[in-house]
């Protein structure tokens, strides 16, 4: 399903002052496309994506998924609708810093309630086990987490502490949890920022390859090479 912004504004008030950050934006965001929502440093990129992720509400507008509008949604609905359906990467990145980078992961994948729902499927189709004691599911999310590792580079860091870990490597490790769950809409701001050109390659790749192969991907990016791998473009441009 397509995201439509309709006649979306966001104000907020500093002090006594009243400052638009969004006037007015009027989009489409197609589904299963790679799009980059692109402009310069504080013109609203992340404003946006809030909004369109339901962290954040406009000033006025309305924000539809499908037909459904999704701005009138209380914060329980919202929160639902995010774990059932999106895999959402602010740009706090952080890692939860007890857990080794592939606990983390497998943390976002438990919290996401997909564990439990595939186990149910497994057990309605008596496959829960392969003879041998071994769970398929575990088996399968070991499969896909080490695929996303080798991608994103950090193979060899699946079993190290946040603390051990780059500002890059946290970074990356934070797009792999984002994408454990395989979700419906991904949104990302800025996931390539502050990386080398080497993994801002291996990152644009990942993403380009998750929405060819359905997923809807939505990021925020300054990045040429990002704008240029697009299948659709949105340029913010400031208030006057």
């Amino acid at each position: 399903m397509d995201i439509r912004l309709d006649a979306i504004i966001k104000k907020y008030k500093r002090d006594k002052r009243e400052f638009t950050v969004l006037d007015n934006i009027n989009v489409t965001l197609p589904q299963g496309k790679f799009t980059v929502i692109s402009g310069d440093s504080g013109v609203g990129k992340s404003t946006l994506l809030n909004i369109v992720a339901g962290l954040s509400k406009p000033t006025e507008g309305k924000v539809y998924y499908g037909e459904k509008e999704i701005t009138s949604l209380g914060d329980e609905e919202l929160a639902e609708l995010r774990t059932d359906f999106m895999g959402v990467m602010t740009q706090n990145c952080e890692l939860i810093p007890y857990l080794t980078l592939i606990e983390n992961l497998k943390l976002a994948y438990d919290i996401s309630g997909k564990s439990e729902k595939n186990k149910n499927s497994s057990s309605n189709n008596n496959s829960s086990s392969d003879g041998n004691g071994k769970e398929p599911l575990a088996e399968e999310l070991a499969s896909f987490s080490a695929e996303l590792l080798d991608a994103l580079g950090l193979s060899q860091l699946r079993n190290e502490y946040p603390s051990s870990l780059s500002s890059g490597e946290i970074k990356r490790a934070a797009i792999a949890r984002t994408l454990i769950t395989k979700p419906d809409l991904i949104i990302m701001d800025e996931p390539t920022a502050n990386l080398d050109r080497k993994n801002v390659r291996a990152v644009l790749q990942l993403l380009k390859r998750f929405s060819t192969q359905g997923s809807t991907v939505i990021i925020s990016s300054h990045e040429q090479e990002a704008i240029a791998e697009a299948d659709f473009k949105y340029e913010l441009e400031h208030t006057t």
